[in-house]
């Protein structure tokens, strides 16, 4: 009976064990490192991405990266002072796997999360984040093959956004996109200042050069 009831154990095991694979479960089993931990940037002439707005355009960085004092303590993330309008391209080529465009640019939404984005899967796997867009102007659908500098969608001022009209940008390690899961990113393309890390350092502008 009990050589039965361990056969038994392995029948139903082995389904549910295949819906975590396929599932990603086991990727969440990782315990993220932290934010700073995971802030090692790359030489940004060997980046793969440019700036997510077209080339001659320069934006001031309002937040960077583990920013203990607003809302990226535990995200790799930038915020650019995009005004509402502001043009936005792809800042690497891929496969659009998530758009939202319906809520409105008032910057009040209560949840987080509750914002129009773009979320764009790069041939590596890695996944780009475009966030608080103009209600209205993504212009791309999930299914599509962007490329890189192609116009995607409007910075806007949907979500909680204190107010303040921005693009926020992120790059994830894989889909779907998890808190925690985030990629160093700077940008072949940017004129500024960086850090001693070579990311971006807030309060500077960043202009998009040719590239």
């Amino acid at each position: 009976m009990s050589a039965l009831r361990s056969i038994w154990r392995l029948v139903v095991a082995l389904p549910v064990t295949g819906m975590i694979l396929g599932s990603g479960c086991v990727e969440e089993s990782r315990t993220p490192v932290a934010c700073m931990e995971r802030a090692v940037f790359g030489d940004p002439s060997q980046s793969a991405y440019i700036l997510p707005y077209p080339v001659g355009d320069s934006y001031r960085l309002m937040q960077g990266y583990c920013y203990p004092e607003g809302g990226h303590r535990n995200q790799l993330a930038y915020d650019f002072e995009t005004p509402v309008g502001t043009q936005i391209i792809a800042s690497r080529s891929g496969t659009v796997m998530k758009v939202r465009s319906d809520l409105p640019d008032d910057g009040k939404q209560p949840e987080s999360g509750q914002h129009n984005h773009i979320m764009i899967r790069h041939d590596d796997g890695t996944v780009a984040f475009y966030a608080h867009l103009q209600q209205h102007s993504v212009l791309v659908k999930v299914g599509d093959n962007v490329f890189q500098g192609q116009p995607i969608a409007e910075s806007g001022n949907s979500g909680n956004t204190q107010g303040m009209p921005h693009l926020h940008f992120g790059i994830y390690e894989g889909w779907p996109a998890r808190e925690g899961f985030d990629v160093p990113v700077n940008f072949r393309n940017a004129e500024g200042t960086l850090d001693k890390r070579r990311g971006l350092r807030p309060g500077g502008y960043f202009r998009a050069l040719p590239y």
